[in-house]
């Protein structure tokens, strides 16, 4: 019995030294992942697995196609060797543009599916929605589909640039423009009074003390969901303005130029890239009333530059693809990010990490072999795209009227090539 009792007793005592041992072991992990500041997920020998969520139906389902730019561009890459041998593989969910769904399907992203990064995700709010979640993760989120600053502005490590010009970088390169360049002094501001054109309008009011007698006449903010912008037009030919900034979307850009030019209000009209650099808008405001509207874009149209090698090969595997997808719709804008991510991954090596995705990244100062006129990036600049065309609307087609002009996120510099 009491040889017996002996055993029990040392077989207890290796049981708890053993599980005290895993114990620390396990704790020694934890602390050892809390203090890396990458995790790397989704790599295998054979295929990267890239995650994205947008909208693929509800009432912006159209900018959801973006997805499918970057599908057709995975394609392309993977029919030529992918990337270090690896194909990509793109899983996007839909969120259908409400934050409340995005919380819904972030996690499938990350903790079922595992996926390397987040490319080209839509929305601020959406983004905003699961930016604690993703970050307690340690999850990459890579060119968001906002142009909102909170994301890029910080330098956070898990937010690496947008894939449209940040609305502040935007708002300033436009006054510039129109004060520099089209002598413009007496300026009137049109917003959508949210999170989207507020940037936008507290950045041209704030930039315009630095020009000499140039002054914001009037202020025109106007809410999501308004269709008639007849009493809009009436205020800004009340304040005969040289020319017109407008911090707004689509829709309502239509609108508002259809009613300007109802009334005989004929100034520049500038506005933000979200609501100009779409030939749909000849239809949607009517093709004389949109004719010479001016808007800025980080890339070129396709139909202003059909010739350009680039826009042939998305053009020939977007129709091969996607059939029914315009080639100067949404799509652009995913291939065009999918390009800087696969030159980042091709940079990093065939042992791939996060932490040598993210150095890779870095490496990327004033790169311009993608559709964007050029994408810079380092461990202080994490906005990566700060330079942008200024394109005017002439008969049918949105075509660029400058070199690349450059913003400096560090002193404010603007730089005209």
């Amino acid at each position: 019995m009491k040889k017996i009792s002996l055993l029990i007793f040392v077989s207890l005592l290796v049981f708890l030294l053993v599980a005290c041992n895993e114990s620390t072991n396990d704790d020694q992990l934890d602390v050892a992942n809390e203090d890396k500041l990458y995790v790397t997920r989704g790599v295998t020998d054979d295929k990267i697995l890239i995650g994205n969520i947008s909208p693929h139906t509800g009432p912006i389902a159209a900018s959801g196609t973006a997805r499918h730019g970057t599908e057709a561009y995975f394609n392309y890459i993977n029919e030529n060797g992918g990337v270090h041998g690896r194909e990509l593989e793109l899983i996007s969910y839909d969120d259908q543009y409400i934050p409340s769904e995005t919380v819904k399907v972030a996690p499938r992203l990350i903790e079922e599916d595992e996926v390397f990064l987040l490319l080209s995700n839509q929305g601020t709010a959406n983004n905003f929605a699961v930016k604690d979640y993703y970050e307690e993760n340690k999850v990459v989120s890579f060119l968001i589909n906002t142009g909102a600053p909170a994301f890029t502005a910080t330098n956070n490590p898990y937010w690496l640039g947008t894939g449209l010009t940040v609305y502040n970088i935007e708002a300033e390169i436009l006054l510039d423009y129109a004060i520099n360049e089209m002598g413009a002094k007496k300026i009137a501001v049109v917003y959508q009074n949210d999170d989207f054109g507020n940037v936008g309008f507290d950045a041209v009011k704030e930039a315009i003390g630095n020009y000499e007698e140039a002054e914001i006449v009037t202020e025109v903010p106007y809410v999501v969901g308004n269709e008639d912008f007849s009493s809009q037009a009436v205020r800004i030919q009340d304040s005969n303005p040289d020319a017109v900034l407008s911090f707004s979307l689509s829709g309502p850009t239509a609108s508002l130029k259809k009613s300007m030019y109802d009334l005989g209000v004929d100034v520049p009209f500038l506005v933000t890239g979200l609501g100009g650099n779409d030939t749909n808008q000849f239809e949607l405001a009517g093709a004389e009333a949109w004719e010479g509207t001016i808007s800025s874009t980080p890339y070129f149209n396709p139909t202003s530059a059909p010739d350009d090698p680039q826009m042939k090969v998305y053009a020939d595997q977007l129709a091969k693809d996607f059939p029914d997808l315009p080639i100067d719709g949404f799509a652009q804008s995913g291939w065009a990010s999918a390009q800087v991510m696969v030159e980042a991954l091709d940079r990093a090596g065939d042992d791939l990490t996060m932490e040598k995705f993210v150095e890779a990244v870095y490496t990327l100062e004033d790169w311009e072999d993608s559709m964007y006129a050029s994408v810079s990036f380092s461990d202080e600049n994490h906005y990566g795209l700060t330079s942008v065309y200024i394109s005017e609307a002439n008969d049918g087609k949105i075509e660029p009227i400058t070199d690349k002009i450059t913003y400096d996120p560090e002193t404010g510099e603007i730089t005209y090539e």
